[in-house]
């Protein structure tokens, strides 16, 4: 297995995307280099961080041989420029370079991802925009959840829910919320007091825990209503501010029933959505001037209110005040750098970075396949509290140890977890009884510490 130093990742493009994969993958280790076209990108860049950064056109022949492009374990294009990206990775990739991810937003490329991978060696293709929409779209579905994340394809989730003073949980211990609640969850990680850890049995959930929990979808709704925590089902939903997430975002909460108005200023692009979306209702007015034109009654009805334009100071502003209105789920766009992420105490609006979003995908994705080269076992990893908690899924063959034996009788090592087994099409809450087959899907809680294989969990 390569040591980390030895592994070259380059990264084309130094905006936001581009600096939040260098400050994480240079802690991380690796060989890093970051090319950029702009002098002082570049020179900023290598104040910050102990990388490799290089001036110049990531997509020009002359300067990838320059580079040693072919010897690239992987290649990240993430440049504002779809053509330049998708120019940079095949050229990249026709020179050897082992793996190829490009940021493409154009929708009509996005929808040709099919021939990009299979026909010009893309491994991966980020669309930032939709995935933030999706993201926020996972986040709509229980009004305490503040991340939602999706393994398995689909069966298995993981959610991040905040306790709040008047939250149930608080004074109960895992087993009672187990054995006396009926839950079929598991906490798998618990934030308290800014320190993560994997909980116990008789760990009391306290006001202000930050919970990680994993099971099966369509249990989550089930036990949440058991434990007298909110799942109201979306019925209307308000959104501000209009461009590509709106897009994506509408489509896919008007897909599931739900009653889709969208306040976009601008007359022009408001008009655009009103035409592109099938369903949606579009006012062309200010946000916060459009709440005032509301009934009661109307803003009651609204399930969730969502703050996207491409102002952060205005959409902190705008999910206050819908907060403040009573609304159970309220949502805000907000930069990757900026200080505004702090909010309040006590407050329930959750916030999303576009280019945090996108980052945590390349990252994750650029991590599995990185471990895959040695052990052909991760199926996908995301990267939760800046990177210190990771939640990796894991295929199991009949080559990985500690099959067919009881949980109970196994080792971990400190702060690792298995989340739950996938057998089948069925999600597994693993108890002491329980074990590892080849053929399942296993998914680790890790903290502070990061793992290539499944054996590793294990204390030998």
């Amino acid at each position: 297995m390569k040591s980390r130093s030895d592994i070259k990742i380059f990264i084309v493009g130094g905006g936001e995307i581009g600096r939040s994969l260098a400050g994480q993958l240079s802690r991380d280790g690796y060989e890093l280099t970051l090319i950029d076209r702009n002098q002082d990108v570049v020179k900023s860049l290598s104040n910050s961080f102990d990388i490799i950064c290089f001036e110049g056109n990531g997509a020009s022949y002359t300067t990838l041989q320059e580079l040693s492009a072919g010897k690239a374990d992987i290649w990240i294009a993430v440049t504002e420029s779809d053509e330049l990206n998708i120019l940079s990775c095949m050229t990249a990739h026709m020179m050897g370079a082992k793996h190829t991810i490009a940021r493409i937003r154009d929708v009509d490329y996005a929808r040709q991802n099919h021939f990009y991978k299979d026909k010009l060696g893309l491994s991966m293709i980020i669309n930032p925009e939709l995935a933030t929409a999706l993201e926020i779209f996972r986040l709509l579905r229980f009004p305490l959840a503040t991340r939602v994340e999706t393994f398995a394809r689909g069966r298995a989730e993981l959610v991040q829910i905040n306790v709040r003073a008047e939250s149930p949980l608080i004074g109960h211990s895992l087993i009672e919320m187990n054995q006396d609640m009926g839950i079929n969850l598991l906490i798998c990680a618990i934030v308290r007091d800014g320190e993560a850890f994997v909980p116990k049995g008789n760990t009391v959930i306290s006001r202000g825990d930050i919970l990680y929990m994993t099971g099966a979808a369509d249990e989550f709704r089930k036990s949440f209503k058991k434990i007298k925590l909110p799942v109201k089902p979306l019925q209307s939903v308000m959104i501000a501010g209009g461009g590509r997430i709106a897009y994506y975002l509408a489509e896919a909460v008007l897909e599931q029933g739900a009653k889709v108005t969208l306040i976009e200023k601008n007359k022009v692009m408001a008009t655009e959505l009103s035409e592109a979306v099938e369903g949606i209702n579009v006012v062309c007015d200010d946000a916060l001037a459009y709440f005032d034109s509301m009934s009661q009654s109307d803003i009651e009805n609204t399930d969730a209110f969502i703050t996207i334009t491409d102002n952060d100071e205005y959409n902190l502003v705008a999910a206050m005040y819908g907060e403040s209105q009573g609304i159970s789920k309220v949502i805000s766009r907000i930069a990757a750098k900026s200080r505004l992420k702090v909010l309040p105490e006590g407050s329930k609006i959750c916030t999303i970075s576009r280019e945090d979003v996108a980052a945590d995908r390349i990252l994750g994705y650029s991590r599995s396949l990185l471990n895959a080269e040695d052990n052909d076992a991760v199926e996908s990893l995301y990267r939760l509290m800046d990177g210190r908690l990771e939640i990796i899924e894991f295929k199991v063959d009949d080559r990985d140890l500690n099959l067919n034996t009881p949980l109970k009788d196994l080792r971990m090592k400190q702060n690792m977890l298995i989340g739950c087994i996938i057998r089948d099409f069925r999600i597994i809450i693993p108890r002491g009884d329980d074990v590892i087959l080849p053929g399942d899907t296993v998914l680790v809680a890790v903290i502070d510490r990061q793992i290539a294989r499944l054996e590793d969990i294990f204390a030998s």
